[in-house]
């Protein structure tokens, strides 16, 4: 059974173009820090044990930010979607890793969708927002 990230963001006025390119950009740039992380930190994972030897890149281990297709959003969303975390053989690093990309990806994208009701969870979980971004409630962005 996976465990994943969702997100969503309703408001009464749609998405613009630039707000929708704007959006599809910082996913992009949050998925690229990520590899770029999990790449330098692969061999010390494997080492570790965070990270079980037949994972060989971040595309085995980490699902991008996956946003939904306009057919499939609901009411007032403007955007929606879900991000499956690491696989249980996996530890707690590359969970914060991902975590972390991805809740500063979706903060930015909070800050660039002005008016916007933002809900955002893992499973049943709801990830605080605040005035920094997103928080794991522990004070970890």
């Amino acid at each position: 059974m996976g465990v994943s990230l969702y997100y969503s963001a309703e408001r009464d006025t749609p998405l613009t173009g630039d707000e929708r390119a704007t959006i599809a950009r910082l996913a992009s740039e949050g998925e690229e820090a990520l590899r770029e992380e999990a790449l330098e930190l692969f061999p010390a994972w494997h080492a570790s044990g965070e990270m079980p030897e037949e994972y060989r890149s971040p595309a085995e281990v980490f699902e991008g930010l996956f946003l939904y297709s306009e057919e499939h959003l609901h009411g007032a969303q403007v955007l929606a979607g879900s991000s499956k975390v690491p696989p249980p053989a996996c530890g707690f690093e590359p969970l914060f890793a991902q975590l972390r990309h991805y809740l500063d990806a979706l903060g930015r994208m909070r800050r660039a969708l002005p008016g916007a009701r933002w809900h955002v969870h893992i499973d049943d979980a709801e990830i605080p927002w605040t005035e920094d971004g997103y928080t794991l409630g522990d004070g970890t962005p």
